[in-house]
């Protein structure tokens, strides 16, 4: 019998017959250092359509929120209650929207207005929010912008009136909670810039009492006429290329909007008439 030790490395290695069982190599084969892993969850797509619903990480769906809960329903009492203190409220509030010392939380408290509260804004303005801070921000920018263009504003709350809505009515619900307030408002104010007269702007607006809770969920600017700034842009245009025509004699900073003679040319006028 030929030992293992008496055959040369060379004829070991190149044997078919023998097969070399060592106690490392299998150690090595049957032992890992890492230990088994799962293979991980596919990821869940960047973009999905929005027919899908959306999963959790546990693969169930999720639930769905409501974006706009509708609010707390209070009894008719209350109801009536709410409704007149937010005519009260728009009553004193709008006069004194551009004077300095009004803050946001007067103008717009949370008991007057709701938290979904909707703004819309007439055309070419397609401004829409539905939100109390969006329509503070909103509001708080106008004031401005305003205040920076012209001096002296000054709001008249020239009508309000209950409206019922134009909307087909709720059958659940008592057709007195369905109320909506127009208010007719003139703005007045001079411009900033150099031999500008006094301009007068109409607006209005129409604000939508909410039939569960009895706040102000919206409000719709009906019309401005004419809009603020309307034509300027023209005007500062035609100046700068040096050219003027002939009804553009006095300068007016702001075209399009409603001049308000002064007491001196209206009693002029009325003289020319009488010597005719």
């Amino acid at each position: 019998m030929v030992k293992m030790s008496a055959l040369p490395r060379q004829c070991l290695a190149s044997s078919s017959r023998y097969t070399l069982n060592h106690p490392i190599h299998m150690a090595y084969r049957s032992f890992s250092f890492f230990p088994h892993r799962t293979p991980p969850p596919p990821p869940l797509p960047f973009f999905s359509p929005p027919s899908l619903q959306p999963f959790a990480p546990g693969g169930s769906p999720e639930p769905s929120k409501d974006k706009t809960p509708r609010e707390e329903e209070v009894d008719d009492h209350e109801w009536e209650i709410r409704a007149a203190k937010a005519t009260l409220h728009l009553q004193d509030s709008i006069p004194r929207f551009f004077q300095p010392e009004q803050t946001t939380s007067d103008m717009f408290p949370a008991d007057i207005f709701s938290a979904n509260l909707i703004l819309k804004l007439p055309p070419p303005l397609p401004l829409k929010t539905s939100s109390l801070t969006a329509y503070s921000l909103v509001s708080t920018l106008a004031r401005s912008g305003m205040q920076a263009l012209h001096s002296d504003l000054r709001i008249s709350l020239d009508r309000m009136t209950y409206n019922s809505p134009t909307s087909v009515a709720l059958p659940n619900l008592n057709a007195k909670r369905q109320r909506q307030i127009r208010s007719l408002v003139t703005v007045r104010g001079k411009p900033r810039l150099p031999g500008g007269m006094e301009a007068v702007w109409h607006t209005s607006s129409l604000y939508t009492l909410s039939p569960y809770s009895g706040l102000i969920i919206s409000h719709e600017v009906e019309s401005i006429r004419p809009l603020p700034g309307e034509g300027v842009a023209e005007w500062l245009r035609n100046r700068l290329r040096g050219w003027r025509k002939e009804e553009d004699a006095l300068p007016v900073p702001c075209p399009r909007a409603v001049p308000v003679p002064s007491t001196l040319e209206i009693l002029r006028f009325l003289e020319r008439q009488r010597k005719l």
